[in-house]
């Protein structure tokens, strides 16, 4: 009985395991697309400076130069950036306008999520832990890879 059990919880993980990892790579396949679109046809634009320093993705006391993609729906505005010195940076951020609440994730061109932050219009960058963003990045990046199909 107990065999039995541990052969169904075990199947269960690996059926898990496979689903998570076929999910993966749809969403790394949908942001390379997403990222040479942006990259290609994106507007020019810069990271505010304290947002690229406490990011890390640009030089001391400079902004960092993307190529971005931004929509707005409402009072929400979501941006897609790239970072022209280096594409594997990638940064999602929201804002909303009513809280005047910005939030901000750094990840990987590959989706694996680096940093996290978030700040009020005039204050600084506080860095969240990547357990407490995930969720919230895995909505971004549902978002994104949503858009980015065809």
């Amino acid at each position: 009985m107990r065999i039995e059990l541990f052969a169904k919880r075990a199947v269960s993980i690996v059926a898990v395991a496979m689903a998570a990892i076929v999910l993966a790579q749809g969403a790394t396949h949908s942001l390379k697309g997403l990222i040479d679109a942006v990259l290609r046809r994106g507007s020019d634009a810069q990271l505010p400076l304290h947002l690229s320093a406490v990011l890390g993705v640009g030089a001391i006391a400079e902004r960092a130069a993307v190529k971005q993609a931004v929509i707005r729906d409402g009072s929400t505005i979501r941006s897609f950036n790239v970072c022209t010195a280096n594409p594997d940076n990638v940064v999602i951020l929201t804002h909303d306008e009513q809280s005047q609440s910005t939030k901000a994730y750094l990840m990987s061109a590959a989706g694996s999520l680096r940093k996290a932050v978030d700040y009020h219009t005039g204050t600084r960058a506080n860095e969240r832990s990547l357990a407490e963003a995930r969720s919230e990045f895995a909505v971004e990046m549902k978002f994104w890879t949503d858009f980015s199909v065809p």
